[in-house]
């Protein structure tokens, strides 16, 4: 499971924004509690059914439309009071907080084009901050697993959101924004006395998201990992110099997560890099545990399915098989699901089962010779798991009888 996210496209539309302005400051309404009650908690369901649908039904405009700009723009420019901004550099920033938060869901947008899927998965109501927050699940086979839990602000009897925490940065969208901020105009004065040193890793920083997005993802590399700043320690640096090497080889990933995890071992914000890790290293009993403690955390029985993979590569089939089972009994149509389920059937030579599983799959609209030629064809390795199967008097019999 390959970890990506959408970090670099936001950082490049975060970091465009140096070379262009705007005409005035917009003005913020810090105010972000909202009461707890059977008709907020209708309209707060019925905003992530909205969000949800937007991003499905390629609607980044309405997306936009519930997201409270105002008060996301006052988080980011409240978290750098220290830093002393001329107004049209001021100006400037928050036009690119404006084409940050744009791109946002075309980026979501085109994944979904591509095959990956983003739900709705809960509503909950936090005590501590007075407000609510709903989660959605970001998945393909191709770009692995993210969660984003949107915070939500009520403006005038209207549910918004007005911040997103993102799964695999382990920060909220407008901390991210902030850092930026923070790099960006780190030669500023402090308070008006002190001046940070200009060389601070930002450069690099700003290079490697560029070349990162011409897929020059080896020079990208080699510019974060010489650069040895105090930036260079920082949890998203560190998280984005891992998504970099996970497009070059397992060598420079595994590293970049060791790297990682050493410096945050205990920090619970880095689960998905955690889980990766485990599965790298073949610790997989330490992978389920933190897929667990994920699970507990989002409620989000879809996990299930990651556990059912990790104990397929551990050959626990038995525990495999039952939580693969569970997928293909609550998540229907999902064939990730369904070839898992019949893979571990097969690795546990349950063969007049498997059989029995192609005709349900068959019944269910599955092409039979599409699902022959899925069943006996070599991967791109030029291997077949399911070559037993293909070998077994059971298959050889379901296929002359379905012939």
């Amino acid at each position: 499971m390959k970890l990506k996210n959408l970090l670099t496209t936001l950082l490049l539309c975060l970091l465009h924004s140096y070379n262009v302005f705007s005409n005035e400051i917009t003005k913020q309404n810090p105010r972000d509690t909202i009461a707890f009650n059977e008709g907020n908690t209708n309209k707060v369901i019925a905003l992530g059914n909205f969000i949800e649908a937007s991003i499905n039904n390629n609607k980044p405009d309405q997306f936009i439309s519930k997201f409270y700009k105002n008060v996301f723009i006052k988080r980011v420019m409240d978290y750098n009071q220290n830093i002393v901004l001329d107004k049209e550099e001021t100006n400037g920033f928050i036009e690119g907080i404006e084409q940050g938060i744009s791109a946002f869901p075309n980026k979501i947008i085109e994944e979904v084009q591509n095959g990956s899927y983003y739900n709705f998965i809960k509503y909950r109501y936090d005590q501590e901050q007075q407000t609510y927050y709903v989660l959605f699940r970001l998945y393909s086979s191709e770009t692995g697993l993210n969660y984003h839990d949107y915070r939500i602000h009520k403006k005038d009897g209207v549910m918004l959101f007005s911040d997103t925490y993102i799964y695999l940065t382990g920060e909220i969208f407008s901390n991210t924004f902030a850092r930026i901020m923070s790099y960006a105009f780190s030669n500023k004065k402090i308070l008006g006395v002190i001046k940070l040193p200009e060389d601070d890793g930002l450069t690099n920083l700003i290079k490697a998201t560029r070349l990162n997005k011409i897929g020059a993802f080896k020079e990208s590399y080699k510019l974060l990992d010489n650069t040895t700043s105090a930036i260079s320690k920082d949890k998203f640096f560190m998280i984005f110099k891992s998504l970099t090497a996970s497009h070059i080889d397992d060598e420079k990933y595994l590293k970049s997560l060791e790297e990682l995890i050493a410096l945050y071992e205990n920090d619970p914000t880095i689960a998905l890099n955690k889980i990766d890790y485990y599965i790298y290293k073949n610790n997989y009993f330490e992978a389920i545990q933190v897929v667990d403690q994920l699970q507990t955390e989002t409620e989000d029985d879809f996990l299930n399915f990651f556990k059912a993979t990790i104990a397929f590569q551990d050959q626990n089939y038995d525990f495999a098989l039952h939580k693969f089972k569970y997928m293909i009994e609550n998540y229907d149509g999902f064939f990730e699901g369904q070839s898992g389920y019949l893979n571990t059937l097969v690795m546990l030579k349950k063969f007049n089962e498997a059989t029995t599983y192609l005709d349900s799959l068959i019944k269910e609209g599955y092409d039979r010779d599409e699902m022959i030629q899925y069943i006996e064809e070599d991967d791109e390795f030029g291997e077949n798991i399911l070559n037993i199967l293909v070998e077994s008097e059971d298959y050889k019999s379901w296929k002359l009888k379905t012939n």
